[in-house]
């Protein structure tokens, strides 16, 4: 896995280099911003994030101590508002997209926890570490994730390909890798793609069979889903407009550089060469 990891950062590094000098010319072929499959993965794409960081702060409440104290019941009350603001952003996203009634959004919401609740009791009595492990890797991922394309978007000020159309002037197009301006205009904050970074959050779900071992033996078909999703939510955010090449190439890669660093730190080695080998067998 950790091979697997460094090819793919020479991969984007290499696609960065390339995207370097064709991000206008890609965005002017395949731009059509009437596209259903577009608009769909606009309203999808990111929301399984918020789901995973739901089910694993539900993880983190349930794999705790015991021992009540009052560093506990202040962790209990922080666990809550992360879980309710975690749980609403998840209802929340496919709601507006949709324009869904808004009545829908705590419904919802109470759906995930609930949810998340039934999965996570019952994975918590029988492999407790490995649980909350993977569930400190989904939070932090997230937290880290969201904080980090923020916060670059800010500094950064590309404007949106959506936006020069619209305008019907390029001159502000720039190179992926040269910073414009501070701003807090959304329609200069194309870089780096916030959609494809939360996608790739995508990425957790390979961690699911460290902790149901039951489905060890379908590995494969989690990391396949996971990229398929990683590749499927960029091209539709370039198609409408939303943002260039790089731009999701970015957002994927800040994820993927995060959630590596997690990994590495809380998930135990032999269980990964464990997974690894069982892959082998399978394929």
């Amino acid at each position: 896995m950790r091979k697997t990891y460094k090819y793919t950062l020479l991969v984007i590094g290499i696609l960065l280099v390339i995207f370097a000098f064709t991000d206008l010319q890609i965005s002017n072929a395949i731009y059509n911003s009437n596209s259903s499959f577009g608009m769909i993965f606009e309203a999808i794409g990111e929301f399984p994030a918020a789901v995973i960081a739901t089910f694993c702060t539900v993880s983190l409440m349930l794999t705790r101590n015991e021992e009540k104290s009052v560093k506990y019941n202040l962790r209990t009350g922080g666990y809550i508002i992360l879980l309710l603001l975690f749980a609403l952003m998840a209802a929340m996203l496919p709601v507006k997209y949709f324009n869904g009634p808004t009545v829908l959004i705590p419904i919802i919401a109470t759906l995930y926890i609930v949810i998340s609740y039934i999965i996570a009791k019952k994975y918590s009595s029988t492999n407790r570490e490995e649980l909350r492990n993977a569930a400190i890797v989904g939070v932090l991922t997230f937290v880290f994730v969201v904080i980090t394309f923020n916060l670059v978007k800010m500094g950064w000020g590309r404007e949106r390909y959506r936006h020069m159309i619209a305008t019907g002037s390029f001159e502000g197009f720039s190179l992926w890798f040269i910073p414009q301006k501070l701003t807090t205009d959304n329609e200069f904050m194309s870089f780096p793609s916030g959609h494809s970074a939360n996608a790739a959050i995508m990425i957790w779900i390979t961690l699911i069979p460290t902790f149901i071992t039951s489905l060890r033996e379908k590995k494969n078909w989690f990391i396949g889903f996971s990229l398929l999703w990683i590749l499927v939510v960029p091209i539709s955010r370039i198609m409408v407009g939303a943002h260039f090449a790089s731009d999701v190439t970015m957002g994927v890669t800040i994820t993927l550089i995060i959630f590596a660093i997690l990994e590495s730190r809380y998930i135990k080695k032999e269980d990964i060469k464990c997974e690894e080998n069982i892959g082998r067998v399978n394929t």
